[in-house]
């Protein structure tokens, strides 16, 4: 029973103590929730009012600093106060566990020593806790309550000095108030006498304006009309005057009309006269032109016929060349064959062996022969007939050497000696042939250029005469048509006004011939210029003819 009872005193005496640390708290914050008056301002007039907020701007801000210490004090009071609220509820909690702890020991019939002395160990340590806790509390509430005080007083104390420095502002205002009504009233009193004088000045300049006025619009009116008789008196002279003139101008243009008249009827005739010379040049150019087209016609004719038949020649001559050469290949080949037919026959034992014989001098003499006629051939048949003869040097070559190996294996000296003596033979045969190649590749690498170079420069030249020959042509026939143009618009710029004006049928008809005269000399222009079109388009498919050749033919030569 005793550990009981010594607990539910320590609670009671905490009790008390929070009671104690309230009590003293309450009149502090009695003290925070102090509200300042409001300042009574509204018995001022509108114009000291703003006079009061342009002189006092540092009341207003000590104010509102004022404000908001004082809203911050609110919100730590209420921080202060759920503080306590929950330090309340913290040792109502403990007494609550020592209340319920001492309920279970008087409870229990039988309680254990050891069990006793750690619960009281525990409950000590609580109470330990909750007499910290309190110390921690009241020490700070002590510490609150002093800032608070010491806030207070500051506060008190600003609020003294605005309330003095508002009474001397008010003061001074006062005093600048009745500074301002004494030098306003004088103000007035100057400006009452200024408007006086400045009234009778402006009374005394508007007299003498309207006096000078009037007399300067008096003077302006004698001017005017003094200038408006002398005009009336100019006009009415130059009237009489214009009279005259027009009567002798109508008389002058009469006779200008007439001689504008006799000088038309010379233009009509020598416009006939024009109109005939200009049919008769007309109809020598068509005529010139028109032979000139024929000429063309029958020189590409017979250009035409010249080229075919010299391309129809050399190539029955290419055919004849290409065949001996195929003869020769076929000769060369019989022999070759013998021959590789007598070595067998003597390799197989044979006697009395026949061996072929072949002619050199002769195919040597054809070889020459077949070189000598390549002036004669076209590009294609060169690169055929070199192709051959390089076809026939390798067959030899190759036969050579099998003949060689052949013959090494004959026991017999006397077939020997004689496979020996073909075989020498073959070698002259190879020679010639190659001789006769190198020609023919002399021919295909030097000759076949500088033909081309040749046949371009012929081209090119024919091109150049052709173009000056129209050039020329093209030329007569622009002054010509030059010419005619200027006699038009010397006859377009003859007549006068006064024969413009006047209906001439003449003139019309001339017009209309002129017209007719323009479009055929633009026919003829544009005939002109289709036959120098239609000579550019034949000699340009032609230069691209022949480079299409000669790209083909280096092809073939790099083969």
């Amino acid at each position: 029973m005793a550990p009981s009872t010594s607990w539910s005193n320590t609670v009671l005496d905490l009790q008390v103590q929070g009671l104690v640390v309230q009590r003293r708290a309450l009149p502090t914050l009695r003290r925070e929730r102090f509200v300042l008056p409001p300042l009574q301002l509204e018995n001022y007039l509108p114009r000291d009012r703003i006079h009061l907020n342009l002189l006092l701007p540092l009341r207003t801000r000590d104010l509102n600093d004022l404000r908001k210490q004082f809203n911050g004090f609110e919100s730590k009071m209420m921080m202060l106060s759920q503080e306590m609220n929950s330090m309340r509820g913290t040792v109502d909690r403990h007494s609550n566990d020592i209340m319920a702890v001492s309920s279970d020991v008087k409870s229990r019939p039988q309680v254990d020593p050891a069990r006793i002395a750690n619960s009281t160990q525990q409950m000590d340590m609580k109470v330990r806790e909750l007499q910290q806790q309190l110390m921690q509390f009241k020490q700070t509430m002590e510490a609150e309550i002093a800032d608070r005080i010491r806030v207070n007083q500051a506060q008190a104390e600003n609020i003294n000095r605005l309330q003095e420095y508002i009474r001397q502002q008010e003061a001074n205002k006062n005093d600048i108030m009745q500074s301002l009504s004494r030098k306003g009233d004088m103000d007035q009193k100057k400006m009452n006498e200024e408007s006086k004088k400045l009234n009778d000045r402006i009374q005394q300049v508007t007299t003498e304006v309207n006096r000078s006025t009037n007399e300067r619009d008096q003077r302006i009116r004698e001017e005017m009309n003094q200038k408006f008789n002398s005009l009336q008196m100019m006009v009415k002279s130059d009237i009489d005057g214009r009279t005259d003139g027009d009567r002798e101008n109508k008389k002058k243009m009469e006779e200008r009309m007439k001689a504008v008249n006799d000088a038309l009827e010379g233009v009509k005739a020598a416009q006939q006269t024009d109109k005939a010379k200009n049919k008769e040049r007309f109809q020598k150019i068509n005529e010139a032109l028109a032979t000139l087209e024929h000429h063309l016609e029958i020189g590409d004719k017979k250009v035409d016929k010249i080229v075919n038949a010299e391309i129809q020649a050399r190539k029955l001559h290419e055919k004849a060349l290409l065949a001996k050469m195929q003869e020769l290949e076929d000769r060369v080949n019989k022999y070759l064959d013998g021959l590789n037919k007598a070595i067998d026959d003597a390799k197989a034992g044979k006697e009395n062996v026949k061996v072929p014989t072949l002619d050199t001098d002769a195919l040597r003499r054809e070889m020459e022969a077949i070189a000598a006629d390549k002036n004669k051939m076209s590009m294609e048949g060169l690169l055929k007939l070199e192709e051959k003869m390089s076809r026939v040097q390798q067959g030899l070559t190759r036969d050579k050497r099998e003949i060689q190996d052949k013959a090494s294996d004959v026991i017999s000296k006397d077939q020997f000696n004689k496979l020996k003596s073909q075989v020498n033979k073959l070698d002259q045969l190879m020679d010639d042939v190659e001789k006769a190649q190198e020609k023919v590749r002399d021919k295909l690498e030097r000759q076949i250029p500088q033909d081309l170079n040749e046949l371009s420069a012929k081209a090119d030249n024919i091109k150049q005469q052709l173009n000056a020959r129209i050039d020329q042509e093209e030329e007569e026939r622009y002054l010509a048509i030059r010419e005619l143009q200027e006699a038009y618009n010397k006859l377009l710029g003859r007549p006068g006004p006064a024969a413009a004006a006047a209906p001439d049928t003449q003139a019309t008809a001339s017009r209309r011939e002129i017209d007719e005269c323009k479009v055929a000399i633009k026919k003829l222009a544009e005939s002109v210029t289709t036959v120098k079109n239609v000579l550019d388009r034949k000699l340009q498919e032609e230069v691209r003819k022949r480079e299409q050749d000669v790209e083909r033919l280096s092809v073939l030569i790099q083969r």
